[in-house]
């Protein structure tokens, strides 16, 4: 449930909280916050990294808490979508940290008590901060903003913090061999481990009746293709049965608790996880949904309007040029908006710029030519908007092909207990590519050059392996591309 009355507003004025203006961000790592025997029976350190604004708000700053991803069977703190999304808020002004908690074995696996276990580590993170913030202060933290969250497991451990939240509750999941009650004994005891609002990254809860009227916020995104946590209600790989995002939102309506769903609409499982073009354009999207929920609950009554809505922006080739066009439905206080090109998506260059229209709050259409002379490979196109203030948003990218490219990499049988098939699809390149497969704990297990032009590759070799979860990876034409595997027991 709810804290009670939020003390101490966080003052969110010039921009904190919004706008990254901390560029440089203090890390501490492996911090040790608690500690609980593992399934297995071993006792095990819980360990966390903590991101921090470099001249940051001298006042007590909100704290945001991330749990890692990796089906309660492997992952860590480092992985990049949770230590990505700790760097972008701590420039804004955030304290954040990325925590490990204890992950179960492939072949003793539990799903409930997987959770559960979960759960108590990152109440035990909650009151790890609230302890500093009582005692010695090292973090600088304001214990009334407290918000968690995380990435597919990580996000079920983060809805399950905030909603199950009843003994009855953790009765009815017949967890074996768990610490007993609500909190768990990971700890800093006697502290609170109560959270201000829940941030779930392509994660579900077990149960929609535990989502009650007067409970947490929560803020959700989640793919509408997504394989791995249903986006709605449906098994995931271990079969037991989940509530997705869009399932938590037709639940969270119904009983009046506040919340936002952002549907990536035909995406898979957390398509924001990586540095592809297309994974940077959601993890973009992620930070912003995320960020622009959390301000107004620092205690600021609105979110000040965008100066821009934009409604469509698109990227298509004509010949050898590119054509671009958006439309806006409103406009306030906008200077123009600058035109950016790259060759990687990574690195971006100007193009050129196109002034404003006036009209305040009547739609405006734009176009813009890229009439540049050789072009090869994929082109992006991103539009930064600047306001008559000097503050900025960037929209896109968009890609435009002018030669060949990979788009997706896929396997069949996927799971698979002896030989599967790598499908590359798209445009292929006729340069020379690769293939990796690396296990769990991120070895690489094999290495394959492609012949050119080859989509369909057999991989024999991994019959060999052992049951387990792997990463395939492709690599060509300055592109990478990634993907899960699941080999069962033959």
């Amino acid at each position: 449930m709810l804290v009670g009355p939020v003390s101490g507003q966080v003052d969110t004025t010039g921009g904190q909280f919004y706008q990254p203006l901390y560029p440089n961000v203090t890390i501490t790592r492996s911090v040790a916050f608690g500690a609980a025997p593992t399934s297995q029976g071993s006792p095990q350190t819980l360990l966390l990294d903590v991101y921090q604004p470099t001249g940051g708000p001298a006042a007590p700053r909100p704290l945001i808490i991330l749990a890692h991803g990796g089906a309660f069977l492997f992952g860590s703190r480092s992985d990049y979508d949770v230590s990505e999304l700790c760097q972008r808020f701590a420039r804004l002004g955030y304290v954040t940290a990325s925590i490990d908690y204890r992950l179960e074995s492939f072949f003793t696996f539990s799903g409930s008590r997987s959770v559960v276990n979960a759960v108590h580590d990152m109440r035990a993170a909650v009151r790890f901060f609230r302890q500093d913030a009582a005692t010695t202060n090292q973090y600088n933290i304001n214990p009334s903003y407290v918000f968690v969250g995380g990435s597919s497991a990580g996000a079920i451990t983060a809805v399950h913090v905030a909603y199950l939240d009843t003994e009855a509750e953790l009765a009815g999941l017949n967890a074996p061999g768990v610490a007993p009650g609500l909190e768990g004994n990971s700890g800093n005891p006697g502290y609170s481990s109560s959270i201000r609002a829940a941030i779930n990254l392509c994660g579900a809860i077990g149960n929609l009746s535990w989502l009650q009227t007067g409970d947490e916020p929560l803020v959700s995104l989640h793919g509408t293709a997504d394989v791995v946590v249903p986006y709605g209600t449906g098994p995931t790989f271990t079969g037991d049965v989940v509530n997705g995002s869009g399932a938590i939102k037709t639940r969270a309506d119904a009983v009046n608790l506040p919340n936002t769903l952002y549907t990536f609409r035909g995406a898979g499982h957390v398509p924001y996880n990586g540095t592809s073009v297309t994974q940077q354009a959601y993890m973009d999207t992620t930070f912003r949904v995320v960020r622009n929920f959390l301000r107004p609950l620092l205690g600021q009554a609105v979110t000040p309007p965008l100066p821009v809505t934009l409604t469509r922006f698109t990227a298509t080739r004509q010949g050898q040029n590119a054509l671009l066009n958006w439309e806006t439905a409103s406009e306030h206080n906008s200077q123009g908006f600058e035109v950016q090109v790259s060759a990687d998506g990574i690195t971006y260059r100007v193009l050129g710029f196109v002034n404003s229209q006036e009209g305040g709050g009547t739609p405006r259409r734009y176009r813009f030519l890229d009439s540049e002379t050789g072009k090869a490979g994929t082109r992006y196109y991103r539009l930064r908007q600047v306001d008559n203030d000097g503050t900025d948003a960037l929209y896109g990218p968009r890609a435009v092909g002018f030669g060949a490219s990979a788009t997706s990499i896929t396997a069949y049988p996927n799971p698979f207990s002896q030989e599967t098939t790598v499908v590359i699809g798209g445009v292929l390149p006729a340069e020379p590519a690769q293939v990796y497969v690396h296990d769990a704990l991120g070895r690489q297990v094999l290495e394959l050059q492609l012949p050119n032009g080859a989509s369909h590759v057999p991989l024999p070799q991994l019959a060999a392996l052992p049951a387990g979860i792997y990463t395939l990876t492709y690599k060509g034409a300055g592109l990478i591309l990634t993907s899960k595997l699941m080999k069962d027991r033959p």
